[in-house]
């Protein structure tokens, strides 16, 4: 990236972070692009520069929020491969992700904002939603034989439940985030949990 470049991105992540604060305090029929620009400390010319309106900014957000978790949707199932193992790949993909303060502020300001615009709620839901990744691989961990499961999308949603019953939900009340170790220890338990509760008893006559 050369310096030019850089600073762009600096600049546009500064403005995303005013704009963050301002819709959490006023909402977002509230916020105000004067007071953005203000917070972000750059001139209302370089604020439209960057984004030409509230709407733009706020979906910029929600696009920002969703890029953070596209990790997650990289990852794919391993035919053969130790299924605990990599149940733990996938969620430490998501977790490492929960345990950043800015995804967390991001978030806080992108649901509470959805709550009162169902409009907004479901064009953000779109983005943002990545069950369908945990469900493909617990589709194809059963297809392979580690699992035994026979609704897929629901125990994706299970899956993404389990980790953010621990690592998002109480967090978005707080602002916290786990640390590394809350984090182990809540993966370590919702990969149990799953493995639990889907995984193949071994064969006793194999034993």
């Amino acid at each position: 990236m050369n310096e030019c470049s850089a600073q762009n991105a600096s600049k546009r992540a500064q403005i995303i972070e005013a704009a963050v604060a301002e819709f959490q305090d006023k909402g977002f029929a509230s916020a105000s692009m004067d007071r953005i620009s203000t917070r972000a400390e750059v001139s209302k010319r370089t604020l439209y520069k960057y984004f030409e309106s509230k709407e733009n900014l706020f979906r910029s957000i929600v696009i920002e929020l969703s890029d953070r978790f596209a990790e997650v949707l990289e990852i794919r199932y391993e035919t053969g491969r130790d299924i605990h193992a990599q149940l733990t790949e996938l969620a430490w993909a998501e977790g490492r992700i929960l345990m950043l303060p800015d995804v967390i502020a991001m978030a806080r300001m992108v649901i509470s904002e959805t709550l009162r615009n169902p409009a907004l709620a479901a064009e953000a839901q779109g983005k943002l939603d990545k069950t369908a990744t945990f469900s493909a691989m617990l589709k194809d961990a059963a297809e392979d034989g580690q699992l035994r499961i026979d609704d897929p999308e629901q125990a994706g949603r299970e899956f993404i439940g389990l980790i953010k019953a621990r690592a998002f939900w109480p967090l978005l009340f707080t602002g916290g985030v786990l640390s590394e170790a809350e984090m182990a220890d809540t993966i370590e338990s919702s990969v149990q949990m799953m493995i639990s509760r889907y995984g193949i008893d071994p064969d006793p006559g194999t034993e």
